[in-house]
Order: structure tokens, then C-alpha cells, then sequence
């Protein structure tokens, strides 16, 4: 999927996503800079969610939802605030 559109930090959580849960993640703007997300890894695999975790902890903010039916883990940044 393409980056374009999105910052930098935007665009290296996004890719970090991608690599920890092994599915494309989707990126969008929001009101103060811009969500990744993309599908939770499976309840009982404990790899994945350890490698989720550390791409999530290097966000402004993230959490995860189930609004869709599908568990899904979200990370936002805002450009303007350093890493």
C-alpha cells in the first residue's frame, strides 16, 4: 500500500504495524494527526502481541476496538510532536 499523503512517523508506525501483524494496515487522518490500523493478532499469540505492543508504545496514543465485529489495534500520531 502506498504512504503517500502521510508523515513520516505516520509512515514508519504504519510499516512497523504491518511487519508485527503480517496484514496490511490501513492510515487515515484524524484531528490531530493521522491513525494506523489493522487487525489484532489472534488472542493466543503471544509473538505478535509482544511485537504489537513495542509499535504501539512508540505512538502519541493507541488502543484497540471491536466496533467492526473484527479486533483491531489502532496507533495515532501527530507530526508536530517529536517521536
Amino acid at each position: 500500500m502506498s504512504t503517500s499523503g502521510i508523515g513520516g512517523r505516520a509512515a514508519e508506525l504504519r510499516a512497523a504495524l504491518e511487519e508485527a501483524v503480517g496484514v496490511p494496515a490501513q492510515a487515515f487522518p484524524v484531528s490531530r494527526g493521522t491513525r494506523v490500523s489493522a487487525p489484532a493478532p489472534a488472542s493466543d499469540d503471544w509473538a505478535r502481541w509482544r511485537q504489537v505492543i513495542a509499535v504501539l508504545g512508540r505512538a502519541d496514543d493507541w488502543g484497540s476496538s471491536s466496533l467492526t465485529g473484527t479486533p483491531e489495534v489502532w496507533a495515532e500520531v501527530d507530526e508536530g510532536t517529536p517521536p
